[in-house]
């Protein structure tokens, strides 16, 4: 278990304690509140050993909830994958590629929405054109050129994971090096005329083929969504009090996004035609 689906878990069963679902009954005697530090490293250490009611943990908190019937409510998990510290309340982007990713929720499989604002977009143009991406938009926009710069986005760094590249050295916007200067290094170790677009497409082809892994095993468009905190509950405290995703804004980006990738609008999976004009027709051969 890595450290943002150790600290979402424990925060999970914090919340449910603290709600009276979870009790000491099934904690094993462990009172487990907001600001108790020492019983945080506590059940750390216990799902690292899986003892107790840290083996109950160690699979997450969508595991946990299930196992236990108790807590869904306080989720914040996508394809049981724990959301990371970014919020989809203000960040938009982040609430559409946690519900489409692949392996679920995932603060590093697009760009983030402030990079790609009327404010910021200067600084970051010489980055963002290469690939297409001329629109920004404000940061809470669900619009169709979100939507653009969360799949555009989604294919480069899905390349770049096909390419073993760091997010914090490559990228669209922030990092070291941009798309012009990780095409010239391409070009310079393997001696390949290749073009942005061209590894772009690498990306948006290895995404189709985890889309159709993931269909084979029975997923459809209905895990593509978000965990209903995100959608009923309002964010306390703070300038961004009150706010929560869209829902309905969220369900007319998510069906722009399939129409955009090219997928069947009713299953949200990839189409024979994306498939052929990818090269991979071959993975729906039985």
């Amino acid at each position: 278990m890595d450290t943002i689906t150790c600290g979402a878990t424990i925060a999970w069963a914090m919340e449910a304690f603290e709600a009276g679902k979870l009790t000491t009954e099934h904690t094993g005697g462990i009172e487990i509140r907001f600001g108790d530090a020492e019983t945080m490293v506590q059940l750390t250490e216990m799902i690292a050993q899986r003892e107790g009611f840290g083996d109950i943990l160690a699979e997450g908190s969508a595991h946990a909830a299930e196992k236990l019937g108790l807590g869904e409510e306080f989720l914040v998990t996508s394809k049981g994958q724990e959301t990371a510290a970014h919020m989809p309340q203000m960040k938009s982007a982040m609430a559409l590629i946690y519900a489409v990713n692949p392996f679920g929720s995932d603060h590093m499989s697009c760009d983030h929405d402030f990079i790609y604002t009327a404010d910021t977009y200067g600084a970051f143009k010489e980055r963002y054109e290469p690939i297409g991406l001329s629109s920004p938009v404000p940061a809470r926009s669900l619009a169709s050129d979100k939507v653009e710069f969360v799949r555009k986005t989604q294919h480069l760094y899905s390349m770049m994971d096909s390419l073993n590249m760091c997010q914090f050295v490559w990228g669209a916007s922030w990092q070291l090096y941009g798309p012009e200067q990780m095409v010239q290094m391409i070009q310079a170790v393997t001696g390949w005329d290749v073009t942005i677009q061209e590894l772009m497409t690498v990306g948006e082809r290895r995404l189709n083929l985890m889309r159709l892994f993931n269909a084979r095993e029975g997923f459809d468009f209905k895990q593509d969504t978000l965990p209903e905190k995100f959608l009923a509950r309002g964010l306390e405290g703070g300038p961004t009090k009150g706010w929560k995703v869209d829902r309905d804004a969220f369900q007319t980006a998510l069906k722009e996004y399939y129409r955009q990738c090219q997928w069947d609008p009713e299953t949200g999976n990839p189409t024979s035609e994306t498939l052929n004009r990818l090269g991979v027709s071959w993975s729906t051969e039985s």
